[in-house]
């Protein structure tokens, strides 16, 4: 269970990343998603070197799964930011499967 847990959290923090990213680029930050993305290499790149390090086979099938979704979700943002998706608003964004903590 414990995996599921962390997938549901990697998948809210991803969406609140990228809204945030969306809300500075209207606040005039034009190089927010691109900040985005950034950090989002940084994470996948983190997560492969945990990977490659020796770990238990439960532990690097949790890992493996966590790389995937995350290479996704970078993929994602690189598109907004080859295609200059802007806004929230915009299809590209609305298209996506997004997780929300609701208090």
């Amino acid at each position: 269970y414990v995996g599921m847990v962390a997938i549901l959290g990697t998948q809210i923090w991803w969406t609140w990343g990228v809204e945030d990213a969306f809300r500075k680029v209207a606040e005039g930050d034009k190089n927010g998603m691109k900040m985005e993305l950034k950090k989002e290499n940084q994470q996948v790149q983190d997560l492969v070197d945990k990977v490659r390090q020796p770990i238990h086979k439960l532990q690097r099938k949790k890992i493996n799964t966590l790389i995937i979704l995350d290479v996704h979700a970078r993929d994602i943002v690189d598109r907004f930011v080859r295609d200059s998706i802007l806004s929230k608003e915009e299809f590209a964004w609305e298209s996506q499967l997004r997780f929300y903590w609701d208090r």
